[in-house]
């Protein structure tokens, strides 16, 4: 498994959202397999995510995202996935108070999963993240 470009933040939860969940021409689109969160749609989830970053409007770029990638043809469980991204998020540095949400896209060139997540936690501080990349690889 392998992370599929570098992690990025953003400013906008809807962006990020409704990009993991689209559907390409052709494909299936993408479907909720985990997090902590209680939507399952883009709109729902948007939502969510955005009455937390009000705890800490200061913070310019609340949203978190990376993918986790499988070799072409190889296929996981959606609890599975679950597993592997809730281990991946704590040795990431993230706790069960920061908003997540995993997104499974089953392609033909490898099944990966999209993870937004929230920098801001539930209870107003903010995951910092320094050589996140390094440690994600």
């Amino acid at each position: 498994m392998k992370g599929m470009q570098k992690i990025s933040r953003g400013k906008g939860f809807g962006g990020a959202v409704s990009y993991a969940f689209e559907r390409e021409e052709g494909r299936e689109a993408g479907i909720c397999v985990g997090g902590n969160m209680n939507g399952l749609d883009p709109e729902s989830l948007t939502r969510e995510f955005g009455v937390v970053h009000q705890l800490r409007p200061d913070i310019e770029k609340p949203v978190w995202h990376n993918s986790l990638r499988l070799p072409e043809g190889e296929k996981l469980s959606p609890e599975t996935w679950e597993k592997i991204a809730d281990d991946y998020m704590t040795r990431m540095g993230f706790t069960e108070l920061h908003q997540r949400v995993y997104v499974l896209h089953d392609d033909p060139e490898g099944q990966h999963i999209h993870i937004v997540a929230s920098r801001v936690a539930l209870d107003g501080s903010v995951y910092l993240g320094q050589n996140e990349n390094l440690i994600s690889t």
